[in-house]
C-alpha cells in the first residue's frame, strides 16, 4: 500500500506535529456508522503503531493502517490538503473515499 501527500498536506502535518515524534494511523472508523461495514476514513496522530497495524509506503511521514481495515481502500492513495479548512481530502485511482478530514492528535503525553 502506498500513499502519495500534496505540499499543502505535508505543510499541515508537519504544523500539527510541530517537531515532535509521531506516525499517523489511517483509521476506517465505525463508531456510531452502525455496522462494522459502514464507515468514515480519518487520519489519527499517534505514538506508536497499533498490535495489529502495517506500513503505508510514505514519503516523509510513517503511516499505519490496520491489516484488517486495509481492505476498505486501493493500493494507491493520494492525501490533498485543504489549507483554508485544514481539513484533507483522501482519494484512490479509482474513486474519492472523503473530503474533509480531520488530522486528530492521539500521540500519549
Amino acid at each position: 500500500m502506498k500513499i502519495t501527500l500534496d505540499a499543502a498536506a505535508e505543510k499541515m502535518i508537519s504544523k500539527v506535529m510541530a517537531g515532535r515524534p509521531g506516525m499517523l494511523r489511517l483509521v476506517y472508523d465505525t463508531e456510531n456508522c452502525g455496522c462494522g461495514m459502514s464507515g468514515v476514513p480519518t487520519l489519527h496522530l499517534v505514538s506508536k503503531p497499533g498490535a495489529y497495524d502495517i506500513p503505508i509506503e510514505n514519503s516523509p511521514y510513517p503511516f499505519w493502517i490496520d491489516q484488517m481495515q486495509a481492505v476498505f481502500f486501493e493500493n494507491e492513495l493520494s492525501l490533498q490538503g485543504e489549507e483554508n479548512t485544514r481539513t484533507f481530502r483522501l482519494d484512490g485511482p479509482s474513486q474519492f473515499y472523503t473530503s474533509n478530514i480531520f488530522l486528530i492528535d492521539r500521540r500519549e503525553a
